[in-house]
């Protein structure tokens, strides 16, 4: 797993000033994400994103979207 450092704002934080959230996947997420469950096989899952706590509320209320449309919105959001 990745650190939690903010997809956003880049600043490294403890988990529990944050939170790690799953957006739904994409056709390129699923492979890999299959590969993950394979015995021996690390990583972090390519549709999961550490947000800090200024910025994790916005994002969990996209986790209904792909990766590529949720940050599409948040960067609209939070520029």
């Amino acid at each position: 797993m990745k650190p939690p450092i903010c997809s956003i704002c880049n600043i490294d934080f403890a988990p529990s000033e944050g939170g790690l959230i799953y957006f739904d996947e994409d056709e390129n997420d699923k492979k890999f994400n299959e590969r993950l469950r394979q015995p021996g096989f690390v990583g972090h899952p390519t549709n999961a994103f550490w947000f800090c706590k200024l910025h994790y509320t916005e994002a969990s209320k996209l986790n209904h979207l792909t990766k590529k449309e949720a940050f599409q919105i948040l960067k609209e959001i939070f520029t």
